[in-house]
């Protein structure tokens, strides 16, 4: 008789364990839905930036009065409320993919979205592949 051991369950990253233990079966639905998305479009580590966003990559900025930091390049936060997807910095002119969207509230680096269902998936994908690459043309970004 052979005996087999099973198979380790793969440890899942800080970023895996924080949407896996999100209380809303919905929210944490669309943030898994997210995290694949995200991991395809940027190819990037997902890390955890404060204590509830999801971001990939990073960027320097430097602000008027000579205040420097760091952000992430894109990502999200899972609200009660709003679903936060964060774009580009600079905000060039989206406006043609952003019509395309769905319903969503635009604000300076990013847009809220109350449900995914309420959004065109496809259509946010390219938004976050344009902050990308605005914020790739713009800033000085790295992996992490």
């Amino acid at each position: 008789m052979t005996t087999t051991k099973p198979i380790a369950k793969t440890p899942q990253t800080r970023v895996e364990r924080y949407v896996t233990n999100l209380s809303d079966p919905v929210r944490r639905a669309e943030c898994q839905g997210l995290l694949e998305m995200f991991a395809r479009v940027t190819d990037l580590p997902a890390a955890i930036w404060g204590t509830s966003k999801v971001g990939y990559g990073r960027y320097k900025y430097e602000l008027e009065g000579g205040f420097k930091s760091e952000f992430m390049m894109t990502g999200f936060e899972p609200g009660k409320r709003w679903l936060t997807v964060y774009l580009s910095p600079d905000y060039e002119d989206f406006a043609e993919v952003l019509a395309r969207v769905g319903k969503h509230e635009r604000h300076k680096s990013c847009i809220r979205i109350k449900a995914l269902k309420d959004v065109d998936l496809g259509a946010l994908e390219e938004l976050v592949k344009l902050g990308l690459a605005s914020t790739a043309r713009n800033y000085q970004t790295s992996e992490l």
